[in-house]
């Protein structure tokens, strides 16, 4: 199954923030939130005020715990495939399935695409943009040619 990913966080190189991911066919979705220690100024103004927002409402963790949530969302799927539309993206997600030296999460099979599309603007009623759900939500939508 192909799953589209995307995440925030704070500043270039900084703290993963949020994660979201939605499949395919639309109708299973991960959304996960973690408190963020010293917003930069951008991260402040663009992204913490819609972390929660209408129709996008997180799950909040822990940042050690995003792997073992990534891990029982995936678990059932043989052969994941996750699309992301920035690299950024993919490293922070392979960072969170590492649980200690030489250790990770119990996923066997895992592929990735970083297909670059600008998902906004989006035809997504209440789409809102830095909201790392609505994101992957707009960018599923444009890859799936409903935008």
């Amino acid at each position: 199954m192909r799953y589209f990913l995307d995440t925030e966080f704070n500043g270039h190189g900084g703290d993963l923030i949020s994660l979201a991911m939605i499949n395919q066919t639309g109708d299973r979705q991960l959304y996960l939130a973690t408190e963020c220690q010293n917003p930069t100024p951008w991260v402040k103004e663009n992204v913490m005020p819609v972390i929660t927002c209408p129709g996008a409402r997180p799950f909040e963790v822990l940042p050690n715990q995003f792997g073992r949530m990534i891990e029982h969302f995936l678990i059932d799927d043989h052969h994941s495939v996750i699309r992301a539309d920035w690299p950024d993206d993919i490293a922070y997600f392979c960072k969170t399935l590492i649980t200690g030296p030489g250790e990770m999460v119990a996923l066997k099979r895992l592929e990735f695409e970083m297909v670059r599309i600008d998902s906004y603007p989006t035809v997504l009623t209440g789409a809102i943009q830095h909201n790392a759900l609505w994101d992957a939500r707009a960018f599923r939508s444009k890859w799936m040619g409903f935008d």
